[in-house]
């Protein structure tokens, strides 16, 4: 009886520690087997508790208490007390296999005390799947006389409990029991990351036999990192290039890496992944550690067809004012003869004469022949000076158009991206994103996106103007670097982009690592080493990455550059419809002309 009396001081002072707003709910078991000690236990704490002015909840621990979401509701401080003798309900509770992860009730940031009075040891009870995920657990235990204080080890999982503190019944002194904070050390715990080749996040070094020598990148460098502080190691899972980050299946079973954490195949998880609403119902994430923003990469700008380059110095709304001014000049041309004084050359009563003349001046290549009035004079130098000007602009501008490849117009909006027919190609991941935008856009976006996990040979279809593909900058940047080689780009990264994404590590829910973590992640964020650290691994991948079979420099000669026949070839397309248009009319004059009888 003096033992199990000292165990609920012991339990009482742990209490006196918490401030008096903790909401305290007092669980205690009521089994056949339940001896009149631990009943004047369950009262001896309730006094206890009512003695600090602390108000208690005190309810009986069976399925229905525990299965009521109102127990395990969150206020400003959670405190439980659970006074336990064989504990069957609670080991079907917080260790049910049948109930999901995501779905098991427990408060998880509350501080708890256990007092072990029957036959549930502390190894049991701190294997429980909900209380190996408990911080502020501690289990008070009466053994013989001495009064034994117990707390789960977080990592490894289902290890053993550590013994805080043993007191006999003399010299007991509770001030030194305390919820305190975990040490820094993970005691060489072996945690299990998944992760896959992304660069530049994560960038695998392969031997010459295929194997993974090491694994560098933003990510990898922070783990380690944290590796080195915590004093843990590192075992890593594999996603498949299948799967990626993971996508749910029709049975609502996740796959992928968010799939593995999920479902707690793994410890952590790390590849660049996005925090983002969706993803929040199934992981914890950590504090932010990186930033980037989605962007699409599109093909590159085709050059245009060599034969259009005598129409491109004159855009289309100028060569429809020279045309009209063409067939306007020849008609004014004729008018003016007609209305003159003074006798004009022969020649100008002709319409094809005076639209000959219009089109002579134009090409700055007049017929000689001058003509003879003054109204005809002047109207024909209104004509020279508008020819001059126009000549001198078009054959200024054509050497530019001759000189340089001309390429067609490059996709830099989203509006633009919409209306250009190419097919989008991605992860899944961004049908959410895109449903979700408040740009209507974006969001026409979600029908047309063909989920692909193989971004290889995506790539492949983007630079064949087939597809664009949606994915974060840095990868964008650091792939478009490598394919775009001897000069000329394939990939092109499109300016407007999707709005900034933070980045961080994965954890099963209510994962003890979080807490654990996250302080040592900000301090490595503000430490400036994120950026350090991708500056130096997109240098090592492209340099990896790059085309080594030609060693041989580009040499830039300082001699003009010769234009070839596949430059001028719009001239000669011009002469060829010149051709036919001048058999048409012969063909027409033929049929016209009287026949000699």
């Amino acid at each position: 009886m003096y033992t199990m009396q000292q165990t609920v001081q012991a339990a009482a002072s742990v209490l006196a520690s918490l401030p008096l707003q903790c909401h305290l709910t007092l669980f205690w078991e009521q089994t056949e087997h339940s001896s009149s000690s631990f009943a004047s236990a369950v009262e001896d704490f309730r006094k206890q508790a009512w003695a600090s002015r602390r108000p208690v909840q005190m309810m009986m621990l069976d399925r229905t208490v525990l299965k009521t979401e109102a127990t395990w509701k969150r206020s400003v401080c959670d405190a439980y007390v659970l006074v336990l003798g064989e504990g069957r309900e609670l080991v079907r509770h917080a260790d049910d296999p049948a109930t999901s992860i995501s779905s098991r009730l427990w408060n998880y940031k509350g501080h708890y005390i256990m007092l072990l009075l029957g036959s549930l040891g502390p190894a049991r009870a701190a294997g429980l799947s909900a209380v190996s995920k408990t911080a502020n657990l501690l289990m008070v235990q009466p053994l013989g006389v001495s009064v034994l204080v117990w707390t789960p080890r977080m990592f490894p999982r289902y290890s053993p409990p550590r013994l805080l503190h043993s007191w006999r019944n003399k010299g007991l002194r509770y001030e030194r029991l305390r919820y305190t904070p975990k040490d820094n050390d993970l005691w060489n715990s072996v945690l299990r990351v998944a992760t896959f080749d992304h660069p530049p996040s994560v960038v695998y070094d392969y031997d010459s036999l295929g194997r993974v020598v090491r694994r560098l990148g933003v990510d990898m460098q922070l783990i380690e990192t944290l590796a080195k502080a915590r004093n843990f190691t590192l075992e890593f899972h594999e996603v498949s290039h299948e799967e990626l980050w993971g996508y749910e299946l029709e049975n609502g079973t996740w796959v992928g890496l968010v799939g593995q954490v999920h479902h707690e195949r793994v410890d952590l998880g790390t590849c660049n992944l996005f925090l983002e609403t969706h993803r929040a119902q199934l992981l914890d994430y950590s504090t932010p550690y990186n930033f980037e923003r989605g962007c699409f990469v599109t093909p590159s700008p085709k050059p245009l067809n060599n034969w259009q380059s005598p129409t491109l110095p004159f855009a289309w709304s100028t060569w429809v004012a020279t045309f009209a001014s063409l067939a306007l000049g020849g008609a004014l041309l004729r008018l003016v003869v007609a209305f003159s004084s003074v006798q004009e050359p022969r020649e100008f009563t002709s319409f094809s004469f005076a639209y000959l003349y219009v089109m002579g001046s134009l090409t700055s290549r007049t017929l000689n022949l001058t003509p003879h009035g003054p109204r005809l004079r002047a109207y024909v130098g209104l004509v020279w000076l508008t020819a001059l000007i126009l000549a001198t602009a078009y054959s200024a501008n054509l050497v530019a158009f001759l000189s340089v490849t001309q390429m067609s117009v490059p996709i830099n909006t989203l509006r633009q991206l919409a209306g250009s027919g190419l097919r989008l190609g991605g992860h899944a991941f961004w049908k959410t994103q895109f449903r979700a935008s408040i740009d209507p856009t974006v969001q026409s976006f979600a029908d047309r996106l063909e989920p692909h996990v193989d971004l290889d040979a995506l790539f492949e279809q983007v630079a064949a103007g087939k597809f664009a593909l949606i994915e974060n900058r840095q990868y964008l940047e650091t792939v478009a670097a490598v394919r775009n080689s001897r000069g000329r780009s394939v990939l092109r990264i499109m300016p407007q982009c999707l709005l900034t994404y933070s980045i961080g590590l994965a954890f099963p829910q209510n994962s003890p690592l979080s807490d654990f973590l996250n302080p040592l992640i900000l301090r490595v964020v503000e430490a400036g080493l994120v950026f350090r650290w991708r500056r130096d691994v997109v240098d090592y991948y492209r340099s990896q990455s790059a085309d080594t079979s030609s060693g041989q420099d580009l040499v830039v000669s300082s001699r003009g550059m010769a234009l070839n026949l596949n430059q001028l070839q719009g001239a000669f397309y011009v002469l060829v419809l010149g051709c036919f248009g001048a058999c048409i009319v012969f063909l027409l004059e033929q049929l016209n002309s009287p026949r000699p009888s």
